[in-house]
C-alpha cells in the first residue's frame, strides 16, 4: 500500500485550520507557502501573527539599488499586503523600521491596521541599531519621532506591548486591563504611572534607554508583576517606592537611582545591579547601596558590578550587609583590583549560604574617592585572620571568567582554595585573542594553581577552560 503524500493529507483540512498552522510558522516561512499550489496562494494573507522587520527583508532586494531606494520598496509591500489582508482579528503585529522619517504617513496607516485588527500583541520599533548614547539619541531624535495614532489608544485588546523609538502617551490608552507585559526603549516615557494604575494584571516591565522616566511607584495594584528591567534611563524623579511581592527577577544597569523598596517577595531568583555608567562618588552612597543590597536581600542569584565594589568599601567597619543575604550564586564583575578587594570580601562574608562564586574579569575605572589603603601582598592573608570562617563552608564552586593569571587573581584563588573546606571544583576560562605564548603562560599558572596551593578540600579539581576561537 503506498503511503499518502503528507502534503495531501494537509491539504484535506479546512481553510481555517490551514491558516492557525501557518500563523505557527514565521511569517517569512508563512509567505513561502503561497507556492505550494493554487489553494494555497491566498491562504497566507490570513495568517494572525504578522511581522514586517526590515533587516530581513531588505537583504533579498538587489545588491544595486540604493538603500532608500530599498526602504522605499519595502514600505510599499507592507501597505499592499495589509491593503489586501484577507482575515479578521490578528495576535501579534511586529515592525521594524529605523528611523522613518519620510514615512510618517505609512508607518501610521500600518499601525492603524493592527489597532483595527484587535492585535493582541504589538511591536513597534523606530529605532537605529547604530544608536548607543541615549543622551545623543534625546537630543538629536526625539522629535522626529513618529507620533502614535489617535486609533492606538482605543484598542482593547492587548496583551503585550512593545514600543521603541515612537512619541506615546501612556496616559491616553484608553483599556490596559489586559496588558501583560510592557517594553519601551529609546523614548520618553513620563506618564507611566496613569498606565501602571490601568494594568492589574501587568506580569514584566522593561523600560531600556528611555529618558524622563516618570515612575514614582509601583503598588500593591500590580502584585503579579514578576520581572522589572531597567537599562540606561534617565529619571524624571528623585526616587521611586517600588512593592514587589511577586517579583522573580529585578535588573539594574545605569547611573544610581534611589529606590525604596516595601514587600519584596522571599522567593526573589535573580538580582542584577550594574553601576558601571556612574562616574562620581558623593558621601552616603556606600550606606545607600548597602541599605540596597539589604533590600533585595532574598534573591538567590546576585549580579554586581564593580562600581558597587568599590564604593561599599566605605562600611568596611560593619564587614557585610546588615541581613543575611540568601544568594547560592553570585557573580562579580571586576577588575581585580586592590581597590576592590574589600568590597569583595563585604559581598563573600554577606553570603552564608553561597554556593557558586563568579568573577568576570573586566576593565573597569577607579572611582575617584577617599579609600583606605590596601596591601595586595598581605590583604587576604590578613582577611582569613579577621573575617568569619563560617562564611564560607558552603561555597562548592568557585568561576573565573578571562581568566589571566595576573598576580591578583593568583592571590585570590590562594586564599579561596585554602580556606573553603567544601569546595569541589574550581574552573578558570581563558579569555580570547591571546597569543600562543601568552596562553602557555596561563596554562603553567592553572598548572600551578592546581598542583601547588594549599588546599582546604581534598575534593577539589582545578579546570583550565580553553577558548575555541
Amino acid at each position: 500500500m503506498v503511503a499518502p503524500n503528507p502534503l495531501d493529507v494537509i491539504s484535506m483540512l479546512p481553510d481555517f485550520l490551514l491558516i492557525l498552522i501557518i500563523s505557527c510558522l514565521p511569517f517569512k516561512e508563512a509567505l513561502r507557502t503561497s507556492v505550494l499550489s493554487r489553494r494555497w496562494r491566498e491562504l497566507y494573507r490570513e495568517v494572525r501573527n504578522i511581522s514586517f522587520n526590515e533587516v530581513q527583508i531588505l537583504r533579498t532586494y538587489d545588491n544595486i539599488e540604493d538603500q532608500q531606494t530599498k526602504r522605499a520598496r519595502f514600505v510599499q509591500y507592507m501597505i499592499n499586503w495589509v491593503s489586501n489582508y484577507a482575515g479578521g482579528v490578528i495576535e501579534s503585529f511586529e515592525l521594524s523600521f529605523s528611523r522613518p522619517v519620510g514615512f510618517e504617513a505609512e508607518m501610521q496607516v500600518l499601525i492603524e491596521f493592527a489597532a483595527i485588527r484587535k492585535v493582541k500583541n504589538l511591536l513597534l520599533d523606530f529605532s537605529e541599531r547604530r544608536w548607543a548614547n541615549r543622551e545623543a539619541v534625546e537630543r538629536g531624535e526625539a522629535e522626529n519621532m513618529i507620533q502614535m495614532p489617535e486609533s492606538f489608544y482605543r484598542v482593547t485588546t492587548l496583551v503585550t506591548l512593545k514600543l521603541l523609538a515612537c512619541r506615546f502617551d501612556p496616559s491616553k490608552l484608553a483599556e490596559a486591563g489586559s496588558i501583560e507585559r510592557l517594553y519601551f526603549g529609546w523614548m520618553q516615557v513620563m506618564l507611566i504611572m496613569p498606565l501602571l494604575s490601568k494594568t492589574p494584571l501587568l506580569e514584566s516591565l522593561h523600560i531600556k534607554n528611555c529618558w524622563q522616566v516618570g515612575l514614582e511607584a509601583i503598588t500593591g495594584y500590580n502584585n503579579r508583576l514578576s520581572r522589572l528591567v531597567f537599562k540606561n534611563c534617565g529619571f524624571a524623579v528623585q526616587s521611586s517606592t517600588l512593592e514587589l511581592p511577586n517579583v522573580e527577577v529585578f535588573k539594574y544597569s545605569g547611573k544610581v537611582h534611589r529606590f525604596g523598596f516595601k514587600n519584596v517577595n522571599e522567593r526573589l531568583d535573580e538580582v542584577s545591579l550594574d553601576f558601571r555608567q556612574e562616574r562620581s562618588y558623593h558621601d552616603g552612597l556606600g550606606t545607600q547601596l548597602c541599605d540596597l543590597l539589604s533590600s533585595l536581600s532574598s534573591a538567590k542569584t546576585l549580579m554586581v558590578c564593580p562600581f558597587l565594589l568599590q564604593v561599599i568599601q566605605v562600611r568596611n567597619q560593619l564587614k557585610r550587609v546588615k541581613v543575611d543575604m540568601e544568594a547560592r550564586q553570585m557573580v562579580l564583575m571586576a577588575n581585580l583590583e586592590p581597590q576592590e578587594f574589600i568590597g569583595i570580601s563585604y559581598m563573600i562574608n554577606s553570603c552564608p549560604f553561597l554556593e557558586t562564586l563568579t568573577f568576570q574579569l573586566l576593565v573597569s575605572r577607579p572611582v575617584q574617592m577617599a579609600a583606605p589603603e590596601v596591601d595586595p601582598d598581605t590583604y587576604w592573608m590578613l582577611t582569613i585572620t579577621q573575617h568569619y570562617f563560617t562564611r564560607y563552608e558552603t561555597l562548592k564552586n568557585v568561576e573565573i571568567w578571562n581568566f589571566g593569571a595576573g598576580t591578583h587573581e593568583l592571590q585570590v584563588l590562594k586564599y579561596l582554595i585554602g580556606l573553603c573546606r567544601e569546595l569541589e571544583r574550581v574552573d578558570l576560562y581563558m579569555p580570547l585573542g591571546h597569543s600562543e605564548s601568552q596562553m602557555e603562560s596561563i596554562r603553567a599558572a592553572a598548572e600551578l594553581v592546581g598542583e601547588t596551593f594549599d588546599r582546604a578540600s581534598d575534593r577539589l579539581t582545578v579546570y583550565l577552560h580553553e577558548s575555541m576561537f
